[in-house]
């Protein structure tokens, strides 16, 4: 199950691309101030110190510098602390190998005002939060240390930024050159699809045998991990924040160690004795049953999309007869991909799209837009899932899920649950959480979870249970269920909301930190009353008025849209939610405007440099106008050539409101940009 990551700004990255180099978020990034002590980072101020263990000890705590490029505002050896987490991989075998798991402590403002710290779960399994948290940190967790509490972030044993990482190379790769049924210019067949599928993950499974031992990855030894963390780290209790399969692991913290807990809060709740694989045909028609419904019973939306359940289902009729042919880009890296729309593929995208927030309302004009053949938004999204997946360690998510959760299913009574739901056959029976699943469990060396595994888990923990009424793999009944024995449990179900909502601005961060504060009682949840959910039909572009602009740092004055967010200096966002694709970008670079046309050109992977469209003057400049579309998005490029170097004027756009701010931002920006200087 995955993390919620907020949707990436194509321009960022473009300005990073044309400016002077950045650090990978795989190295070490540099810092001015000095590598943090043990005793610095080890014991936190408000925490009565101990007395530290020996070098040579397990567990322990090992200061490093951070592997990640730190997210802005953030300074190693002041608001941010890195480490190894060292822990045995074997427990009961003392001569197995040493892990060293990534951890990043992050501190409020003045430092912390309480002694226990959060310590977050992530999802997955699998997945890594610390490898690219400089690109949602912001938004899902800087808010949270406003409670005044250190935050503490880490990469689970076999995930990420920790060795040994179980990552499969081999089948992402696969997966990726799979996207349009074809290998070496011939097209598949299903089943041999799933045959290369098979292979490249078994012979995944016998390259990390090699450098671990895969019968140790699972959620015990991971609970284990968040014990041994508090403990090398000096802290008498903890505060457990999870989400998705990070819920799971905190459940298994509760169970096995709960002394070593205050509260825990968990978000998107997967509990132990639910079967994941055979309820996920019934928690897919259920979340789409819901998006059907609630835009027929919404006039608008009922007006601008009727009838639209019966047309998602004749669009994947009609896919699956003749399949269209698209382009899919990783908006972490541009690096563009052909791929095959089929329905079954437009069923599983519209599952995956459902655990976001800023997508559910925009989801009946997508499904909509692809019955008439306009996949750009679609392709975005589809895109920005493909990025995720740069952050799951897919050998960890097998080891665990071939452990504890296979072993108590059977793809019998898989094929039984999916019997109920034969409009999402096409969905499941060739993927790795359905038939093949299975198939790859029984060759994979993971061994098998005790009874216990299986089994819900009772504790008094004061604990706050959350979830999203639209969320398609963990539903809202899961919370309900595993609050019926957790006595000091307090559920709560957030309207219009997908998977992982504690990152959600308002309400649901206001609930975690009232109840952090006080876990003693139920937090008061009248705001969840007062949130809005509407869904977007393609209403016109609101009217956009200029305002005057300073950037300082790169001595530029001119125009820029009111209201709209400084992300850096120069580069401004709309924002309307994590969708929204408006963005300007006032620059300037050291090198001509020939050089520039080039790297840009370079970062967006056209098959060519384009060519000016036109010619425009202002303020004694001349000014060359280009136009691209890539990966879905209209990008407006205006470039001067000034001294040594250049201007340049950026627009990012969605494609159908390009003229709209084409003619309202970026011709006045063109025309107002002069050096301030």
């Amino acid at each position: 199950m995955k993390n919620h990551w907020t949707a990436l700004l194509l321009l960022i990255l473009l300005l990073a691309g044309c400016g002077e180099p950045s650090p990978s978020p795989s190295e070490p990034v540099p810092t001015d101030a000095p590598p943090p002590t043990a005793a610095a980072t080890a014991v936190p101020s408000t925490t009565a110190p101990t007395d530290p263990p020996a070098v040579d000890t397990v567990p322990r705590f090992e200061p490093t510098t951070c592997p990640f490029l730190p997210p802005a505002g953030q300074i190693q050896g002041q608001t941010l602390e890195c480490g190894d987490l060292v822990v045995w991989e074997d427990r009961d075998d003392p001569d197995s190998r040493t892990l060293h798991l990534a951890v990043a402590i992050f501190h409020p403002a003045g430092g912390a005002t309480h002694p226990d710290p959060i310590v977050y779960l992530s999802g997955g399994p699998g997945g890594s939060i610390l490898e690219f948290i400089d690109l949602n940190f912001g938004q899902a967790f800087e808010p949270i240390l406003a409670g005044g509490r250190d935050l503490i972030l880490l990469d689970q044993r076999g995930v990420g930024l920790s060795e040994p990482a179980l990552d499969c190379p081999n089948v992402r790769e696969l997966s990726l050159e799979l996207l349009d049924n074809e290998q070496e210019g011939r097209l598949l067949e299903a089943d041999e699809i799933d045959a290369l599928l098979l292979d490249s993950l078994l012979e995944c499974e016998q390259e990390l045998s090699e450098v671990a031992d895969l019968s140790d990855y699972h959620s015990v030894s991971n609970a284990a991990d968040v014990n041994d963390l508090r403990l090398a780290l000096g802290y008498e209790q903890v505060n457990l924040w999870g989400t998705s399969y990070g819920t799971r692991l905190a459940l298994g913290v509760m169970r096995d160690y709960p002394q070593s807990i205050r509260a825990v809060v968990l978000d998107s709740v997967y509990p132990p004795d639910v079967d994941l694989y055979l309820e996920l045909p019934a928690n897919a028609d259920r979340a789409f049953d819901l998006l059907f419904a609630s835009c027929a019973a919404d006039p608008d939306c009922s007006a601008a999309f009727p009838d639209l359940r019966q047309v998602f289902f004749d669009t994947v009729e009609q896919l699956n007869a003749e399949p269209a042919s698209i382009q899919v880009s990783n908006l972490l890296n541009g690096k563009s991909y052909p791929a095959i729309l089929d329905g079954d593929t437009l069923v599983s995208l519209l599952f995956d799209f459902m655990y976001y927030h800023d997508v559910l309302p925009s989801l009946p004009q997508i499904l909509y837009d692809a019955s008439e053949g306009d996949y750009s938004m679609l392709r975005l999204i589809y895109g920005s899932l493909i990025a995720q997946g740069e952050a799951v360690s897919q050998g960890m998510q097998l080891s665990v899920q071939c452990n504890e959760e296979l072993p108590f299913s059977s793809p019998e009574a898989f094929a039984q649950a999916l019997d109920e739901y034969p409009e999402l056959r096409g969905m499941f029976e060739h993927s790795t959480v359905g038939p093949l699943g299975y198939v790859v469990c029984a060759a994979w060396d993971s061994g098998q979870a005790a009874a216990l595994e299986d089994q819900a888990i009772h504790s008094d923990v004061p604990t706050l249970l959350i979830a999203g009424a639209y969320d398609p793999i963990t539903p809202p009944e899961w919370g309900q269920h595993a609050a019926e024995t957790l006595p000091n449990g307090h559920f709560f179900e957030y309207p219009g909301l997908g998977h992982g909502v504690s990152v959600v601005a308002g309400c649901p961060q206001q609930m975690l930190l009232e109840f952090l504060n006080d876990p003693d009682s139920r937090p008061d949840d009248r705001c969840i009353d007062e949130m809005d959910f509407q869904f977007l039909t393609g209403a016109p572009t609101a009217a956009v008025e200029m305002e005057p602009y300073i950037d300082q740092a790169q001595g530029l004055r001119g125009l820029a849209p009111t209201g709209w967010e400084e992300l850096l200096p120069g580069v401004l966002a709309r924002n309307n939610s994590s969708l929204d694709l408006a963005a300007l970008i006032l620059s300037r670079a050291p090198f001509s405007p020939a050089t520039l046309i080039n790297q840009l050109s370079e970062q967006l992977a056209l098959d060519s440099v384009p060519q000016a469209d036109a010619q425009r003057q202002a303020n004694e400049l001349e000014w060359s106008l280009y136009y691209v579309e890539t990966s879905g998005v209209a990008v407006d490029i205006a470039l001067a050539a000034y001294g040594d170097g250049s201007l340049a004027v950026m627009l990012q756009s969605a494609p159908n409101e390009r003229d709209a701010l084409y003619e309202a931002v970026f011709l006045p920006a063109v025309d107002a940009l002069v050096p301030s200087e």
